[in-house]
């Protein structure tokens, strides 16, 4: 049940984001299938840091482990930080990659 109101609830500001976007702003609706398409890339890319960034802390934190003989808990890589940065990585590569050369 509550997985279906938060559907609801992205459906719903997604609609009225389609409205003040075609209505308020006067952008054209046949440009929001290539803008879909660039933000699932980006999506796309937040997975790849995320991924790279995990596989580093795990490296890093095995590393430590290895050479201190202390335990570092896998815990620490466990911070929504972690998400939130690699969407600030693949948002700097996505506007990078746009930019005439």
């Amino acid at each position: 049940m509550a997985s279906l109101l938060i559907i609801g609830i992205i459906a719903l500001t997604s609609l009225g984001a389609y409205f003040v976007g075609t209505r308020g702003f006067g952008l054209r609706r046949d440009r929001l299938t290539p803008a879909t398409i660039e933000a699932l890339e980006c999506l796309g890319l937040v997975m790849v840091f995320l991924v790279g960034n995990l596989a580093a802390g795990v490296a890093l934190i095995l590393g430590l482990r290895a050479l201190t003989g202390r335990f570092i808990s896998m815990y620490w890589l466990n911070d929504i930080s972690v998400l939130a940065l690699s969407l600030v990585q693949a948002l700097v590569l996505q506007s990078w990659l746009r930019r005439p050369k």
